[in-house]
């Protein structure tokens, strides 16, 4: 029996080595970019505020502004590393505090929809044995049985509509939602790319998510098959958290 994950599949695909050091040798990360640190630190603050606003204890700006500012304190490591040049770990910093000042103001005081889970972890059949597990950043109601699936991104590029047609993850998760919630009608995702300041929103039929789903139990079948992990060389590769590590690299 094995359990998979967007981020699991997604990792196998990007490169099969990657894979390989994280999830067969479960080798731990000689390094992170400091892209996902940012990432990281930015989902906390998010979280914070609306575990905050479940409890009636809605935060100010300022008390979310300085929660980030000691969780990235906290977090930052000699570990982490800044690829692109001319850039300083002072420039990312500044960037999720304009992430997480511009989306307070934008959706205070955030009734839009009323928060019915935070990185909430749904699992649904993949396969005979097999199990998906979708962490999902936040899930919302808008409406009776109407559901909307959130996800923050904080990277520097919107993609393009065709792009967003094309995403995997999110309709995975409403996969998820639907095994969670069988009555669920109009599922929405959701997506936030925080640097931008933009809100993209967008639905999947039955006949899509059948095909992603079969497209996602056939790439698990190959990942449960696989013998061998060659390397996947890209532009990418500059972040990798293992190019320490990395044969191709090296050589």
């Amino acid at each position: 029996m094995a359990q998979f994950s967007h981020t699991k599949i997604s990792c196998y695909v990007q490169c099969p080595r990657k894979y390989q050091f994280r999830y067969v040798e479960r080798i731990e990360p000689p390094s992170r970019s400091i892209e996902l640190h940012l990432g990281n630190v930015v989902h906390l603050a998010l979280q914070k505020l609306y575990a905050d606003l479940q409890n009636a204890a809605p935060m100010s700006e300022s008390e979310l502004l300085q929660f980030y500012d000691a969780q990235w304190s906290a977090s930052f490591t000699s570990a982490i590393r800044i690829v692109r040049a001319r850039t300083t770990e002072r420039d990312y910093f500044d960037s999720g505090r304009q992430m997480i000042s511009a989306y307070y103001r934008r959706f205070h005081p955030f009734n839009q929809s009323a928060t019915i889970g935070l990185e909430m972890r749904l699992l649904f059949p993949l396969a005979e044995l097999d199990t998906f597990e979708a962490k999902v950043d936040r899930i919302s109601q808008s409406g009776e049985n109407d559901y909307e699936i959130h996800d923050y991104k904080t990277s520097r590029r919107v993609p393009s509509p065709s792009q967003i047609q094309s995403d995997t993850q999110l309709a995975l998760y409403e996969v998820a939602l639907r095994h969670r919630w069988p009555d669920a009608k109009q599922v929405s995702l959701v997506w936030h790319y925080l640097a931008h300041g933009k809100e993209v929103r967008d639905k999947r039929t039955g006949r899509q998510l059948e095909t992603i789903l079969q497209r996602t139990r056939q790439l698990s079948r190959n990942i449960e098959e696989a013998r061998s992990f060659p390397t996947r060389t890209t532009p990418l590769c500059d972040w990798c958290e293992y190019r320490s590590i990395c044969p191709a690299v090296r050589s």
